[in-house]
């Protein structure tokens, strides 16, 4: 008789431990992103960026930006060389789209409201890690 009582307490524990433990909680409540859903938030979080988004030496609104970057998703999805578009990765996204110049290969860049610049690859890195870490 005496083991139930240490067995029904080791019950509520346990569930005490899964059901309320701040890192199992937060676990619970990030979400998995697809990879398209991570290039939505990496187009929008460039859209919503407090500073300038510098494209072949020229500086750029925010929003300006992520129109220029959708467009040019787009027109990389459609393109015959590119790869079928349920396969686009926000590393892909990164890599191909949204770090460099098309025409002259200038890396971008994200120029903060402190005037500090760093390449945009940087930055979406960043961000992506962000995202992937429920940050």
């Amino acid at each position: 008789m005496k083991k139930y009582p240490i067995l029904f307490f080791s019950f509520f524990v346990l569930l005490f431990i899964v059901f309320e433990h701040p890192l199992v909680s937060e676990s619970k409540s990030c979400n998995t992103h697809s990879e398209s859903e991570k290039i939505e938030i990496l187009l929008k979080k460039i859209g919503n960026f407090n500073g300038n988004f510098i494209r072949n030496g020229e500086p750029h609104n925010a929003k300006d930006a992520e129109n220029h970057l959708r467009y040019k998703l787009n027109e990389a999805k459609n393109s015959f060389f590119a790869p079928d578009p349920k396969d686009w990765t926000a590393k892909l996204f990164i890599d191909k789209i949204a770090s460099k110049s098309f025409l002259s290969g200038s890396p971008y860049k994200i120029r903060y409201p402190n005037g500090k610049e760093i390449t945009s690859a940087t930055w979406l890195y960043e961000e992506l890690k962000k995202i992937e870490n429920c940050l």
